[in-house]
């Protein structure tokens, strides 16, 4: 019959990192082609038992791309917050360097213009 999704290669990797995730895309990714290639089999299956193991089967199709799409999702996300912390830290260590004062004019400082 129909094999269930693989939540246990998801759930291993939602917890530690975006080498996890790609290892778990990867895994998903090539779960999706064996139920592309038994989807390609039943879909050859005239019979009424043939055309509901195609249905469940593009149901487990869609299950597993809604699982990647969400992984990558993630994924991305992640890499969003890793570049902003990167960001904040390399912007506060600039200001630190100068003693904590902007060599820009700010809002509310006074510009020297009689040089």
């Amino acid at each position: 019959m129909v094999t269930a999704v693989g939540s246990s290669t998801v759930a291993a990797s939602s917890g530690s990192g975006s080498a996890d995730s790609g290892s778990a895309i990867a895994a998903l990714q090539k779960q999706l082609q064996t139920v592309q290639k038994e989807l390609t089999e039943a879909n050859k299956d005239t019979s009424d038992a043939g055309k509901q193991k195609a249905k469940l089967l593009q149901a487990q199709m869609q299950a597993i791309e809604a699982q990647i799409a969400q992984l990558q999702a993630a994924a991305a996300q992640k890499a969003a917050q890793q570049a902003q912390a990167r960001q904040a830290q390399s912007s506060s260590d600039g200001a630190t360097a100068t003693g904590g004062q902007s060599r820009y004019a700010t809002i509310g400082s006074v510009i020297d213009t009689t040089a």
